[in-house]
């Protein structure tokens, strides 16, 4: 009968945990995209309320001595900046802003220290507007940092010497913030594969191994074996 309230309380104990902790992955994301709008909608609306506020005054929509309500500037800042977003979008994909804007692209590529920045910037930009299946190809299992250590990592690419060697570029990303990780290169050989896709490995990064798909299947059959 004690055993069976130890187990009782033991297993109680770890429902409320495992609760939380999804209710806290729950909230967290929508915590930070909270926090992140709010900042845009602050620093479009600082930037362009003194333009939308003299517009809005002199259509006669307002009195000059009036302060002009402080939502309606910023919403009108943030239509603006959409549309201006489209139609710059527009402008860059016809022939016309092609010219002009890789002519810009040239100055800016061959500018001193700004040339730096500027592709920089324009590299994560393209890294991470690349859609999941481009960026990653497959969730794979390699040894890492040490033999006998296992991690969850994403094939990105591969590379090819001189003499005809294939190396395959494996990106380990960190837990449970997956912009962060290491870089390492394997032969084929060092790489086992998995059935999980890309989403159920940013899933399982993520949580910390919280979130692990009900059944995983390796080509191993000896990491299988030691995972069961």
């Amino acid at each position: 009968m004690e055993s069976e309230k130890i187990t009782f309380t033991s297993d109680f104990k770890k429902n409320i945990r495992r609760r939380l902790v999804t209710g806290l992955l729950v909230i967290f994301p929508i915590f930070i995209t909270f926090f992140v709008v709010k900042f845009l909608f602050g620093f479009v609306g600082g930037v362009l309320s003194p333009v939308v506020t003299k517009v809005i005054v002199r259509l006669g929509y307002s009195p000059p001595d009036s302060k002009v309500d402080e939502f309606v500037i910023t919403t009108v800042s943030i239509i603006l900046t959409f549309a201006a977003l489209y139609f710059i979008g527009v402008f860059a994909t016809n022939f016309f802003g092609k010219l002009i804007l890789g002519y810009f692209d040239a100055i800016l590529h061959k500018t001193p220290v700004i040339n730096n920045i500027y592709k920089s910037s324009k590299q994560f930009l393209q890294l991470v507007s690349l859609p999941g299946r481009k960026a990653f190809k497959r969730v794979v299992i390699v040894e890492y940092p040490r033999v006998g250590m296992k991690v969850i990592a994403f094939v990105t690419g591969s590379i090819k010497s001189k003499d005809g060697i294939e190396l395959t570029s494996i990106f380990i990303p960190t837990t449970p913030n997956p912009t962060s990780g290491f870089l390492i290169y394997l032969p084929e050989s060092d790489i086992v594969e998995t059935n999980m896709t890309i989403e159920e490995g940013m899933k399982l990064i993520i949580s910390g191994g919280i979130l692990v798909p009900e059944e995983i299947e390796f080509s191993c059959k000896e990491i299988a074996n030691n995972v069961k």
